[in-house]
This record gives C-alpha cells, sequence and structure tokens, in this order.
C-alpha cells in the first residue's frame, strides 16, 4: 500500500500535449495524473466551459458576463466541446506511448464542476443565475449528470486508465445553503436552498458518474467537510461519495477529529497540502510537508497505517488555479515535491 499523490488539476501555459508529457514523464503507478486544465487558453479549456461543453441537450455560449444558456449550440459550445475532446484524445496518445515504452501509467484523476456551484457560474437567457429558478436548477442537473456520464465513458475507453477517480468541485456549495450568493445585479442575495434539494442535486450527479464506471468519487467543497456534509453524503443511504478533501490551512482541531472519524469509517481523504499564499518558489522540504499530517495523526491517536486513506495534492478547489501562475520549471518542481513527500508518507505508515 501507498500514500498517493494526486497532481494539481491546473497547469501553465497554452499547450496541451506538453504540458500532459511533462506530467506524465513524473508520475507511474500508483499515482494519479490529471487531465490538465491550462487557464492560458481562457474560457473554453476553463473548468467551467469544459462543464458548459458536458452539458446534455442543453447548451450554452459566452457573453460579456459570463456564459449563459441559450436554444441551440453555437460557436462557443462547439469550440468548448472540440477542446474536451481534442484534450482527452491526446492523454490518451502521450499515456499509450508510454505503455509501449514501458512505462506504467497510473490512475486518472478527473475534476468535474458540480451542479450547485455551476448553477451559480451559469446564467439563464434573461442574465440571471441558474441558481435563481427551481425548474432550471433540476434541469441543469440532470443535463450536467447525463454528460458527465459520457464525459467518464470517453476517458475510459480513450485512455484506459486502471483507476479513475472524479473530483466533485463545489466551492459555492456553502454560500448556497446560506444564501450568500449576490444576484447578478449585486444588490440582493439568492435566497438559500433547502438541504433536501442540494443533497438531491448532487445525488443525481453522483449517480451518474458512479454507473459510467467512477471508481471513487471526492467531494471538495473548499472547505473542511461538517457534519451535514457527512450525514447528508455518506450516511444517509442515498447516493454517497467516497470521501471528502480536506484543505490543510482551514483546518481546526474539530476538523482533524472529523476527519479522523472518517477514515475510520473508510473514506478517503483528499489533503490539500499547499497553503494558497506559499512562494512555490520556497516551498518546505518534503520532511516539513510530510509533518502537516503526520504530526496532527499522531496527537490523535491514530495508527500510521491509516495514512494510507489520504491522497494528497497541492490546492483544492478554492485555489486551484495557483499553478497556472506559475512558471513551467516552477509547477515542475512543485509535483516533483509533492510526489515525493506521498513517498516518505508511505515510508512512515508502512
Amino acid at each position: 500500500m501507498t500514500v498517493r499523490f494526486a497532481a494539481p488539476g491546473v497547469f501553465p501555459g497554452q499547450d496541451f500535449r506538453r504540458a500532459a508529457e511533462l506530467m506524465e514523464s513524473e508520475l507511474t503507478a500508483p499515482h494519479h495524473s490529471a487531465l490538465l486544465e491550462l487557464p492560458g487558453r481562457r474560457h473554453h479549456g476553463s473548468l467551467l466551459g469544459r462543464a458548459t461543453a458536458q452539458l446534455s441537450e442543453l447548451y450554452a455560449e459566452l457573453t460579456s458576463y459570463g456564459w449563459r444558456l441559450v436554444p441551440r449550440p453555437g460557436a462557443d459550445h462547439q469550440r468548448a466541446s472540440t477542446l474536451l475532446t481534442s484534450d482527452v484524445n491526446t492523454l490518451a496518445e502521450i499515456r499509450g506511448e508510454r505503455a509501449e515504452q514501458g512505462g506504467t501509467p497510473g490512475p486518472l484523476r478527473l475534476e468535474m464542476l458540480g451542479p450547485v456551484s455551476l448553477a451559480t457560474q451559469l446564467h439563464l437567457p434573461n442574465g440571471e443565475k441558474v441558481l435563481i429558478d427551481h425548474g432550471a436548477r433540476r434541469d441543469l442537473a440532470e443535463s450536467l449528470a447525463a454528460g458527465a456520464a459520457e464525459h467518464i465513458q470517453h476517458a475510459l475507453r480513450s485512455v484506459r486508465p486502471p483507476e479513475l477517480t472524479v473530483t466533485m468541485l463545489e466551492p459555492d456549495y456553502q454560500r448556497v445553503r446560506t444564501g450568500s450568493v449576490p444576484t447578478v445585479s449585486g444588490y440582493q442575495t439568492i435566497r438559500s436552498l433547502p438541504r433536501d434539494e442540494t443533497r438531491q442535486l448532487l445525488g443525481t450527479f453522483i449517480t451518474a458518474l458512479r454507473s459510467a464506471g467512477a471508481e471513487n468519487i471526492i467531494l471538495d467543497l473548499g472547505r473542511p467537510a461538517e457534519a451535514e456534509h457527512i450525514e447528508d453524503f455518506r450516511g444517509w443511504g442515498g447516493p454517497t461519495v467516497d470521501g471528502f478533501a480536506l484543505p490543510l490551512h482551514r483546518v481546526k482541531a474539530t476538523d482533524w477529529e472529523r476527519t479522523a472519524g472518517l477514515v475510520e469509517s473508510d473514506a478517503q481523504i483528499l489533503a490539500d497540502l499547499l497553503h494558497p499564499r506559499e512562494p512555490h518558489d520556497a516551498l518546505p522540504e518534503v520532511s516539513q510537508l510530510a509533518a502537516r499530517i503526520a504530526e496532527p495523526w499522531q496527537k490523535l491517536g491514530m495508527p500510521a497505517s491509516s495514512l494510507f486513506a489520504v491522497t494528497i495534492t497541492a490546492h483544492g478547489a478554492r485555489h486551484r488555479l495557483q499553478p497556472a501562475q506559475l512558471s513551467e520549471a516552477a509547477a515542475m518542481r512543485t509535483l516533483t515535491r509533492l510526489r515525493d513527500t506521498a513517498e516518505a508518507l508511505t515510508d512512515l505508515a508502512a
């Protein structure tokens, strides 16, 4: 068994093939590679652009205020869809070439925007956010679920990873639950969604991901999971996730205790190891990074072997775009440092 490293889902530059080749050259099984997002390619290749490309029987176009739903597909939809398909196929080619040369490509992680946060970022034809309309929220969740399932099946057929994990990004989930999302005008906020509805929206998405072949689903809320989240997505009897992301820079003592409880219930933890303001040109040593997890773990009295439930990565939902600000060399140094940290944690857990 090993503590695994999941490559950041974001990389600097605009050349997807080069970025994927660099990532794959540094990662072998059991560490996770990613279908990289390159923010330098702008809107059509962004996380939101990819989400709109995945929608089934719904279409979106770019406007001055962002993506909005439209009655029929246009140039923006076509460009986003073509780019996403091309990225999957390019990654498949690169991994196939490595396999022919004797390499052992590892598991694949896909980062996907969840239906609740998508509803805060996508607009209706009249310009207001989808979040404001109950029927639109439901239709969006169903459309995203169907399209995401097709995307996963394409990745499985083309890339043929030994394992596929989806990290469901829901950075706006808590704002939706607390009624903190502003309307387009900014003068008001959209009323909070009831717990039953948000649970159902995510449940629709989770069910589709499972049916399509995702072996593991991790929910990243941009914050430590609270009791409500664990009850809704691990314990209520409906569709469940396999674990939660844990942004270490926001963790308090109660969060560590809750995390230990999750691990004891066989949940997985995706630990976001880096602080968002941490300079990537002066990263801590491997031993210091490993201690960010190992020391709190030991204080809780958890067995070292339980660290095998942890996968480490750089940044979670709220700060995932940080690597795009780096040079290519700095991004690769970060990737290598975190991979080495996972291997150091493996030694501690053994």
